[in-house]
């Protein structure tokens, strides 16, 4: 007997809102952090001071960081929109409840809605699995970055790390352990989401 998850399109549809969700508020630090300037700290010992190579990094993270939440986003849409229309034949109804009208005018469908309703649940859904895992790995990819850009922003305010100011490297290992956990659990659960709720 088919299993709910596997019939219902609104749980592939919240499963990619939530990774454009994420991206969308992801991407708005990106810009943030590109549009801001960074001054170093008054309390900054000249020889402590970030120099332009930490500055270029910065911005090479936040470009990098803003693709990949945007080749993500992208995915997601898409995968979208496909889990949508296939959800407009029969394929992810059940037993007992209300399917819509086909014709039986084949030759002016497409093939893929004039197959078998197993056969064209199939075609769309093949790509299901490895692009909602493309998608989430961009994410995962893009808030990467963002961490690493994140801690090139702590070194231009407070000052390198290598100078182990207190401030400074406190902030960075607060805020990698805080990303590093978060990007763990993200990528456990899309995991295992991905190969226990898709078919």
């Amino acid at each position: 007997m088919p299993t709910v998850r596997r019939r219902n399109p609104d749980v592939h549809v919240k499963a990619l809102e939530g990774i454009v969700s994420a991206n969308t508020f992801l991407t708005v630090a990106v810009f943030i952090g590109i549009t801001g300037t960074i001054t170093a700290s008054s309390t900054v010992p000249p020889n402590c001071v970030a120099g332009d190579d930490i500055a270029r990094n910065f911005f090479l993270f936040e470009i990098l960081s803003f693709g990949f939440y945007l080749l993500s986003s992208l995915v997601a849409q898409g995968m979208k929109l496909s889990v949508t229309l296939l959800a407009a034949g029969d394929d992810f109804y059940g037993d007992g409840e209300q399917k819509p009208v086909m014709t039986d005018d084949c030759e002016e469908m497409p093939a893929w809605r004039a197959a078998a309703p197993r056969e064209r649940r199939r075609a769309v859904l093949r790509y299901a699995r490895p692009m909602m895992l493309l998608a989430a790995a961009c994410s995962i990819m893009g808030t990467f970055f963002l961490l690493l850009s994140m801690i090139d922003a702590i070194q231009l305010k407070f000052g390198i790390l290598s100078c182990n100011i207190p401030l400074a490297v406190g902030a960075t290992f607060a805020l990698s352990v805080l990303a590093v956990s978060g990007l763990l659990f993200y990528g456990y659960t899309v995991g295992y989401a991905l190969y226990n709720y898709l078919p």
